[in-house]
């Protein structure tokens, strides 16, 4: 297969995930399985994290564990534990030890909960700063801090780990850095309890005007953040409705550009994959 194809079609997987998932999903799973094993993590994360955990679950079975953890490694830790509650307590575990540190924590933390829970979807590894810390302290941390998700916003607590306010990163880092976090920040100490059922979670009136709120345990301790569309995803999977799809297929020009470019691509790897096979036998 030419480079520039292969190049079309890298560039396919990364820019339109979705698509290409709805593309690859007409394959057989066993097929796709050895497209992902010779795939970039970085761009097969992309598209798988457009399945079903339930079909990524199947995916993980028949992926080699350091493949499966790669790819997870590359996506939102919610979902990582979605796919996790559908694969096999041996599989969870192995994929577990495979994962970088603050994942598997984060990981371990979301299993904790119910799936149709608050606690399940939320993100655990969110910045937080004390807030007894001046402005000087709070961009050192930020600048130094690794393996937390960057939202645009982060929350202050107090050394109980209560939630106190919100501080948003362009304020910050405008701040004078003698001053406090806390005449900075935006007073806040509104959260979802993690135990709290998706459904109500939906109807909290604080979505109007946030696309995310903390979560906090039952000592109101802050233990993450609910961003709306993790919130969506969580509903989503927790119905048996499933949409039909509309009469016009919104993809089909997107197909008719890349699509070939990239099942060209799947059955050059497929091959690739079931010669290397063939001599090792």
């Amino acid at each position: 297969m030419p480079n520039q194809q292969v190049d079309l079609a890298l560039a396919f997987l990364q820019a339109q995930p979705r698509a290409a998932a709805k593309i690859l999903e007409k394959q057989s799973v066993e097929q796709l399985a050895d497209f992902l094993s010779n795939v970039p993590h970085t761009y097969g994360a992309n598209v798988v994290g457009q399945f079903l955990p339930q079909y990524t679950a199947r995916l993980c079975e028949l992926l080699a564990p350091n493949v499966a953890a790669g790819l997870l490694s590359e996506m939102n830790v919610s979902l990582v534990a979605a796919i996790m509650r559908h694969c096999s307590e041996e599989l969870s575990a192995q994929l577990l030890g495979l994962l970088p540190e603050k994942t598997r924590l984060a990981c371990w933390l979301l299993l904790t909960y119910s799936e149709d829970a608050v606690g399940a979807w939320m993100i655990a590894n969110v910045s937080t700063l004390p807030d007894d810390c001046n402005v000087g302290e709070a961009q050192s941390r930020v600048k130094s801090e690794q393996g937390t998700v960057d939202f645009g916003t982060i929350l202050v607590v107090d050394r109980e780990r209560h939630l106190q306010g919100l501080m948003h990163l362009p304020a910050l880092m405008r701040a004078s850095r003698s001053t406090p976090v806390v005449a900075v920040m935006q007073r806040s100490s509104d959260t979802l309890s993690a135990r709290t059922a998706l459904p109500t979670a939906a109807n909290h009136p604080l979505w109007a005007d946030r696309d995310s709120i903390p979560v906090a345990n039952r000592n109101q301790q802050l233990v993450g953040l609910l961003r709306h569309v993790d919130l969506r995803r969580g509903l989503e999977q927790i119905s048996s409705h499933i949409e039909a799809p509309d009469d016009a297929d919104p993809i089909a020009g997107i197909y008719a550009t890349y699509g070939k470019s990239l099942l060209a691509l799947f059955d050059t790897v497929s091959d690739l994959a079931s010669t290397e096979t063939g001599k090792r036998n």
